[in-house]
This record gives structure tokens, C-alpha cells and sequence, in this order.
């Protein structure tokens, strides 16, 4: 006849004996452990507990037990996974202790499931990285030319410069217009010519401009030739 008992006490110390710091008595037949991954994550730490209490005839019989999360997230769908997986292990061992074996399999799980975190993080570093790297590589090549954004381009262009040409022709007269010669002035306003008149007193002399004029257009008077000279010298000497 099978001494359950005596084999479910066994198994306890031998439980004891391997996880000295993760196993917790709760009762003669219930415990807890606690299960780790070999590469924790000091930021983001998981841990596992299974936790067992020993059916009359185990271990010819499943031991109830309950699969839970000490700390950080475990997503659904691997917790499901690991569930099944223990389930699976547990009753392919059914007639011999089976603990370790379940403790086992929950913490291969455990470690894939960082692993699978540290893939994604990598990833999404090197993802990171690459868009850094497409948009400094863009800084260097520009918008590409096409004839519709030329033509928008262009017209924009013609915009501007025919405001610039605008503003300069209007600095250009305002310019001219300040630097009027004496001769434009009076061209532009003839009240000019009279308004030295006012000044003049009775007995000024007022200058015929028709002799300025005859100026410009002759020259001056000319004198008389070297002969007429010679001849009017003579008749005086008589």
C-alpha cells in the first residue's frame, strides 16, 4: 500500500533543498514558490509563484494548484500558454512527484517571455534608430523637382521680384525728384521766372534773357575781323 503522506513529505524537503529562498510553507500539505528568470529586468521585474496543496492520494492524482504573477505583467496570451503547458507536464506525470517538473516548465516560460520582451525592445530601438537615420539622410536630399512644384515655385518667384522691381522704381523718381536741376525746376514751375521780380527796385536793370538765349545758340558775340580794325586805327591817325 502507497504511503501518500510519506511521499508528499519527500518531496517537500527536497523542494526545500533546491529552492532554499523561493519556497514558502503555508501547511503540512500547502506551499508556495516562487519562480524567477535567469536574466531579470531591473526596470521591468517578472516573477512567478506556483502555488500547491497536496491532494489525499497525490501524487497518483493532480494536487491542486494555482499559477499566479508576483510581479510585473504577463500578457494573456502567454499566461495561457504557460497554463497549458503545465497542465500537459503534470499529467504526463501522474504516480510520481511532479513539482519540480511543474516548477520547471513555469520558469523555461518565464524566460521566454523576456527574451521575447528584449527582441521587442530591441526592435523598436533599431526601428528608432533607422527613422533618425532616413531623416537626416532627407536633410541632405531635398524635395524631389517635378514640373508642378517648379511651376509653383516659379511663379512665386516672379511674384517677388515683381515687387522688388516695384518698390525700386518707386525709391528711383522719389530720388530723381530730389535732385532736380536749377533749369528743371524752372521748366516745371514758371512763377519761378517772376519771383525775383518783386525784389527789383526802380532803378535795376532788367536783363534781356533773349541775349542768353542768342548765347546758346551762336556762341558769343563775335568781334570784328583783324582788317576792319587795322582801317578804323588808320582813319583816326588822320
Amino acid at each position: 500500500m502507497t504511503d501518500y503522506l510519506e511521499e508528499q513529505q519527500n518531496e517537500i524537503e527536497a523542494l526545500e533543498s533546491i529552492y532554499p529562498d523561493e519556497f514558502q510553507a503555508i501547511s503540512e500539505k500547502e506551499f508556495k514558490i516562487s519562480i524567477y528568470p535567469d536574466e531579470q529586468d531591473e526596470d521591468h521585474p517578472r516573477a512567478i509563484s506556483l502555488q500547491v496543496k497536496y491532494t489525499p492520494t497525490y501524487p497518483d492524482e493532480l494536487p491542486e494548484y494555482d499559477i499566479k504573477t508576483l510581479e510585473g505583467q504577463i500578457p494573456t496570451s502567454y499566461y495561457t500558454k504557460m497554463k497549458d503547458a503545465v497542465k500537459e507536464a503534470a499529467e504526463e506525470s501522474v504516480g510520481m512527484a511532479m513539482i519540480f517538473t511543474m516548477v520547471s516548465i513555469i520558469k523555461e516560460e518565464l524566460d521566454n517571455i523576456m527574451l521575447d520582451v528584449q527582441r521587442a525592445e530591441e526592435e523598436i530601438i533599431n526601428e528608432n534608430r533607422r527613422k533618425q537615420e532616413e531623416a537626416e539622410q532627407a536633410k541632405f536630399t531635398g524635395t524631389k523637382v517635378t514640373v508642378e512644384n517648379f511651376m509653383a515655385w516659379k511663379k512665386t518667384f516672379d511674384e517677388e521680384m515683381l515687387k522688388k522691381d516695384a518698390v525700386l522704381r518707386a525709391q528711383k523718381e522719389k530720388e530723381l525728384k530730389g535732385k532736380l536741376t536749377g533749369r528743371q525746376l524752372f521748366e516745371q514751375d514758371k512763377s519761378l521766372a517772376m519771383s525775383d521780380a518783386k525784389y527789383m527796385d526802380a532803378d535795376d536793370v532788367s536783363v534781356d534773357a533773349s541775349l542768353f538765349d542768342k548765347e546758346e545758340r551762336g556762341g558769343a558775340l563775335e568781334p570784328e575781323d583783324d582788317e576792319n580794325a587795322v582801317w578804323k586805327q588808320f582813319d583816326k591817325e588822320e
